[in-house]
């Protein structure tokens, strides 16, 4: 017992240590050797576990260590109200991690049942880590966040194969590339003679990738619609300054200012939309009429104001509804709704199970008391002088399958996301939003816009470049000209279907080297 406990505890610590250190593989530092190391960290542990269960605790352990790293700023979000919610921190961070690595700890313990030891175990591991972070995708509310194929996202170059694979395709690449490095450790001469060659075969599918690539991006030429000048503000605003009551007319003003400011040539402004980022008025804009007017009266003719703003429709005794909107403002100041967040953020925007949890002392974290509720659904929206776009509140964009780019008779041409990062301090969670942001451009072929309200805001042409961009925690503006939309991309016409084609092929090798077992002491490690 005493031999089995020494040994387990420093494969416990290393599969920590490669989950923390494929996490830094990710936005913002891009640590891509952290990577090889992590998984095939993993996968050396796989091939040593002595059953089901054991694999089980090396996925889950690796899974803390993978999340409790890469979303560590989540817990920024409970000091924003520290008196309130920063008691919550620890036991949340915990819980998030050890929730989420169950996704991993599935992916193990599937690795480990449908395998064995050499190559089979790597086409396992590959295939059900896809798979899983699949379902971390869909199941309950989803989160596909810090996934594998987001490392692409590091450079221009790389992510270009999005187009064609989606982040879920590249994921499994960069998961089979990282973890091949696994098989040289075999200690059969044979098999470390076999795992070279197969690494060989997956940095030569790295190299394929890169290749098409660069051929992608050779005479990207963007074009720009005519006569759409863009505005964005990023009002720079602390999360815990927002929501003050007396603040409220200091903080519009703000906007204002920053909205008619000169541009870079010293020139006055002459947008044609001006856009501001998620609950940019932290007052009902449709339901204020004096505060509507203050703006008309500010902005320049015939421009429009595209805005985030909490709205409530209904008021009725008992049954309030509450709406997390995208608002557009007229020069004769008349508002319209034209956007209501359908995704909505668990324990954010609204409390689950509210009747239970709140008598435990939870609240959701977004101010007020009245949750949240969803909108209808996604849509495409159409603006005067303004392409047709698909709108995006916040964390919405890091869910492809539910960016419908085409609703009715209208196809989006451009993503527009206005977002509120301040939540999440000033590094690693606003600039993996943004990674996100840019893979998205790439796999739709689309343009993105984005407007946040402390950064990172930026214009993203449809190849996933950032052409301007605003650093965090700074208040400033962005004129831009609006870039115009590629062809269809072989994943805007097909989404996650190629996903499935390759986890296909992948299972379809797995059975093969299920049907030709090796002799044991082969494949032994």
């Amino acid at each position: 017992m005493t031999r089995r406990l020494a040994t387990t505890w420093p494969r416990l610590l290393a599969a920590l240590l490669f989950g923390a250190a494929a996490a830094l593989a990710q936005a913002p530092w891009y640590l891509w050797p952290l990577m090889m190391f992590g998984y095939s960290g993993l996968l050396w542990l796989l091939q040593g576990a002595t059953g089901s269960a054991r694999a089980f605790v090396y996925g889950w352990v690796f899974g803390v260590g993978y999340f409790l790293v890469g979303l560590h700023w989540v817990g920024h979000a409970f000091l924003v109200d520290a008196a309130r919610f920063a008691w919550m921190m620890p036991f949340a961070m915990l819980a998030l991690a050890a929730g989420l690595g169950l996704f991993p700890a599935l992916a193990a313990v599937l690795t480990w049942r449908f395998s064995h030891p050499g190559l089979g175990r790597l086409l396992a591991l590959t295939l059900f880590w896809g798979l899983t972070e699949w379902l971390r995708g869909s199941l309950l509310t989803g989160l596909p966040w810090l996934l594998s194929g987001h490392v692409w996202a590091g450079s221009d170059i790389g992510f270009q194969a999005a187009a064609y694979l989606g982040a879920s395709g590249l994921g499994l690449l960069a998961v089979l590339a990282a973890a091949a490095p696994a098989l040289v450790l075999i200690r059969n001469h044979g098999a470390r003679k076999r795992g070279l060659v197969v690494n060989a075969v997956a940095l030569a599918l790295v190299g394929l990738t890169i290749v098409l690539s660069v051929l992608r991006l050779q005479n990207a030429e963007i074009n720009h619609h005519p006569g759409v000048r863009l505005r964005l503000v990023q009002a720079g605003i602390s999360q815990a300054d927002k929501w003050r009551p007396e603040l409220r007319d200091q903080h519009l003003a703000h906007y204002l200012r920053l909205s008619m400011a000169p541009d870079e040539t010293g020139q006055p402004p002459e947008f044609s939309h001006l856009i501001w980022p998620e609950t940019a008025t932290p007052f009902f804009l449709d339901q204020d009429t004096g505060r509507r007017r203050t703006i008309a009266q500010a902005l320049p003719r015939r421009s429009l104001l595209i805005t985030g703003s909490p709205r409530m429709p209904h008021q009725q005794p008992g049954h309030r509804i509450l709406h997390n909107s995208i608002l557009k403002l007229d020069p004769d100041g008349a508002v319209k709704a034209i956007y209501d967040k359908y995704h909505l953020v668990p324990f954010g925007e609204y409390l689950p199970l509210r009747k239970v949890l709140a008598r435990l002392g939870l609240d959701k974290l977004a101010h007020g008391a009245v949750d949240f509720s969803p909108g209808a659904g996604p849509r495409v929206v159409k603006v005067p002088n303004l392409p047709p776009f698909r709108p995006l509140i916040c964390y919405e964009i890091i869910f492809p399958r539910e960016i419908s780019v085409t609703t009715g008779d209208a196809n989006a041409e451009w993503l527009l996301n206005l977002t509120n990062d301040a939540w999440f301090g000033e590094d690693f969670g606003p600039q993996q939003h943004l990674a996100i942001a840019r893979l998205r451009a790439v796999e739709f072929g689309l343009p993105v816009v984005r407007v946040a309200n402390t950064g990172i805001s930026a214009v993203i042409d449809p190849f996933g470049r950032i052409v301007s961009q605003l650093p965090m925690a700074t208040a400033g503006i962005i004129d831009s000209q609006l870039p115009i939309a590629l062809p269809k991309t072989p994943y805007r016409r097909f989404g996650e279907g190629i996903f499935a084609v390759f986890c296909l092929l992948l299972m379809g090798l797995l059975i093969q080297t299920l049907r030709r077992r090796s002799d044991p002491a082969h494949d032994a490690s």
